[in-house]
């Protein structure tokens, strides 16, 4: 059986969850290269191994799965907020830097800065066109840029404050969640053409979208301000569910028929039945964000 690993920000750990029994199995503690905080924000696989992205540690941690440990940290640079992997390279996004930071996981080095949007807070890959898509909260872009030739980037103006922005699972859009923090107004889901960057349709979520999962013609989306989740057709552009959590809803994943979130005021792993909204709950670590299946 599959576990769900989780970044703590605030307690500097990440929560292995066994998913047949839904429990916590095991907490994986990170060291800081420095005193201080470390901050695991974002996570992503690469072969046997996960890499950590810590906003305060500004660091990357590298966490043997099969040894359940972290075995080795490296400084990349001021708030890591999350990490892809493309071809032995690790691409590092630092909200401070307003950049991406190019690792060599073979060599353990940097090797490039790559500029992007004012603090940026997601990172994606599109495997099959070798494209990178990063979220940019402070200036509402979203920001492509060509892993083979990484010289050509591209920004692209959307709504506010975008948290995260993904390819559709045809590689034909460009799904991004706008959250509107701070504001009076709902945030949304926004549907970019992948080939014009025109946007085709904004569809309204809760308050404060902050994390989505696409399946399918499905995305998933945690509301953090009002607490619930929303579903959303992408194929026919509309909310067909809302499901109310309470919390404040942060990292989500979908697994099977239940949708697992981290819920960052109280500290617990949520697990929701989607057909009857059966919800189950356990502690972990403190604000729970990034997850990964594995």
């Amino acid at each position: 059986m599959n576990s769900l690993y989780i970044c703590n920000t605030s307690s500097d750990c990440i929560s292995k969850v066994n998913l047949q029994n839904f429990r916590e199995e095991s907490k994986i503690t990170l060291a800081p290269i420095n005193f201080g905080k470390i901050g695991p924000h974002g996570i992503c696989r690469y072969n046997e191994r996960l890499l950590v992205a810590n906003s305060y540690g500004n660091s990357l941690s590298i966490i043997d799965i099969k040894e359940n440990r972290e075995i080795e940290s490296f400084f990349i640079g001021a708030h890591c907020n999350d990490a892809v992997v493309y071809n032995d390279y690790a691409f590092i996004i630092c909200g401070e830097l307003n950049s991406v930071i190019v690792f060599d996981l073979k060599k353990n080095k940097l090797v490039e800065e790559i500029p992007c949007g004012n603090l940026p807070h997601s990172i994606a890959l599109n495997k099959e066109k070798k494209l990178l898509i990063i979220s940019n909260m402070e200036n509402d872009t979203v920001t492509l840029i060509d892993c083979e030739n990484r010289e050509n980037f591209k920004n692209i103006k959307v709504g506010s404050y975008p948290t995260k922005a993904i390819f559709s699972n045809d590689g034909q859009h460009i799904i991004v969640c706008e959250s509107n923090l701070g504001s009076d107004f709902k945030g949304g889901i926004s549907i970019l053409s992948a080939k014009t960057y025109k946007l085709l349709y904004r569809i309204a979520a809760g308050n404060s979208p902050v994390d989505m999962f696409l399946e399918g013609e499905y995305c998933y989306v945690s509301n953090f301000g009002d607490g619930t989740i929303s579903i959303i057709d992408i194929c026919y552009y509309e909310e067909t569910k809302k499901i109310n959590l309470g919390g404040m809803p942060r990292g989500i994943i979908k697994i099977g028929d239940y949708i697992y979130v981290g819920d960052n005021y109280n500290n617990l792993l949520i697990k929701t039945h989607i057909e009857s909204e059966s919800k189950k709950s356990i502690p972990i670590g403190g604000e729970p964000t990034g997850m990964i299946l594995v």
